[in-house]
């Protein structure tokens, strides 16, 4: 273990720098203490077409940073993070919500050959087993669409509209379901699964985000 520990140090997901070699910390306490006082959201989020929606941290600065690590640079590892970052917004609202089973947005299969995963199914999975959830892959995405990332509110509703559908054999009958996603901008993307959930027979929808962007 100390071999390992020297030949690939333990680094702050924030900020990269080398962690104490004891302990099982994942942020240096500067990081720590700046998650704590600079990146939390706070309450719900609106987003159309759900039943409810929060967000854990802000989209900007390091933890930007670091979730293009996890999506662009196959940073699998930090879907740990994340998930513990997610968690306590789910327990906020799991009593109001009570969700039946917990999903994710899904991604192309080109995005998903080429990255290795889905960063929000790997969160969802966490989030599903820590609350003692079914997670169930409910959503396809289509061959392609444009990228969401360059493109205003119009643009990405737009881009989105018959971008999802239902998996075969997707059980959402009479179902509350729980969407987990990575990164709320406008919230077209979660708008339309929640969309297609509902023209399911899901009973109600509610979506979590691991970011959000400021404002």
């Amino acid at each position: 273990m100390k071999l390992i520990r020297a030949l690939f140090p333990q680094r702050c997901v924030l900020c990269r720098c080398r962690l104490a070699a004891k302990g099982d910390a994942v942020l240096c306490p500067s990081c720590a203490a700046q998650v704590r006082t600079e990146y939390r959201t706070q309450g719900q989020v609106l987003v159309d077409g759900t039943d409810g929606a929060a967000a854990a941290l802000l989209y900007r600065g390091r933890v930007r940073e670091a979730m293009h690590r996890y999506k662009f640079s196959r940073a699998k590892g930090y879907a740990r993070w994340f998930a513990a970052q997610l968690a306590p917004v789910v327990g906020v609202w799991l009593d109001d919500w009570r969700p039946d089973c917990v999903t994710y947005v899904p991604v192309g299969a080109a995005r998903y050959w080429g990255r290795g995963y889905n960063q929000s199914a790997l969160v969802a999975r966490r989030i599903a087993k820590q609350f003692g959830l079914p997670c169930v892959p409910l959503l396809r995405k289509s061959a392609f669409i444009g990228r969401q990332s360059a493109k205003n509110h119009a643009q990405r509703s737009k881009n989105v509209q018959h971008a999802f559908h239902l998996r075969r054999n997707a059980q959402t009958a009479g179902k509350r379901i729980l969407l987990v996603d990575d990164v709320l901008t406008t919230g077209a993307t979660l708008s339309a699964c929640a969309h297609v959930l509902r023209e399911g027979g899901a009973e109600r929808v509610f979506v979590v985000a691991m970011t959000k962007t400021p404002g």
